[in-house]
């Protein structure tokens, strides 16, 4: 048998770390960091110990490899969905709707964000700080962008932007947590006329 070439063992080692971090998000959300076990997380992935430790030398290893994917990606999707040429309203609504429509059909991913900022500490020990404040700034700051954007234009009233933000993000969230609560399925009426309710809400206000 002729050796694998550097392509096939990359392949090798992409699909072996795929399978031990999709392992690692279900434990965790399972049982949190400080109960998951790599024993466990082994057994989920369907391969022995002893190779989680080949591509990890340990539990926080791992898991920091798990955050710091997961926060790079939401960090990639604020910037797509709020850095690019459309209006800074249907940016806004596009964004909003991105996240309500997870909360459906993906609750567990809700949970998961939620415990994973909560866990930051316990995960990066000294780094903890850095990486949080690069999370908050890469999320929050192209949302306020948008909302001082959005006031330069005289779309919005005006206002600080970065208030707007977190108030916005606030009503999100809150919905977000609301639907998982009720377990509301994104083909269900009742979860389609909750969407529809809070982007009104977030977009009209409460006055009729």
């Amino acid at each position: 048998m002729s050796p694998r070439t550097p392509e096939q063992n990359e392949e090798i080692r992409q699909q072996r770390t795929s399978q031990i971090l999709g392992a690692a998000r279900e434990v965790y959300l399972e049982k949190g960091f400080l109960a998951a076990e790599i024993g466990e997380i082994a057994k989920k992935a369907g391969i022995a110990r002893g190779l989680v430790y080949y591509y990890y030398k340990d539990k926080y290893v791992l898991f920091q490899t798990l955050f710091e994917g997961t926060l790079a990606a939401a960090v990639q999707f604020v910037s797509a969905r709020l850095k690019n040429d459309q209006p800074p309203l249907k940016r806004l609504q596009q964004y909003a709707l991105h996240y309500l429509n997870t909360a459906a059909q993906d609750p567990a991913m809700v949970h998961f964000f939620r415990d994973l900022y909560q866990d930051i500490p316990a995960v990066f020990g000294e780094r903890a700080d850095e990486i949080a404040k690069n999370f908050v700034l890469n999320i929050h700051k192209p949302l306020a962008d948008t909302f001082q954007e959005a006031m330069e234009q005289d779309i919005i009233r005006k206002g600080d932007s970065y208030l707007f933000s977190q108030i916005f993000w606030g009503g999100i969230s809150g919905a977000m947590f609301t639907m998982t609560g009720k377990e509301l399925k994104l083909e269900d009426a009742e979860t389609k006329d909750f969407i529809r309710q809070t982007m009104d809400v977030l977009f009209n206000g409460f006055l009729t």
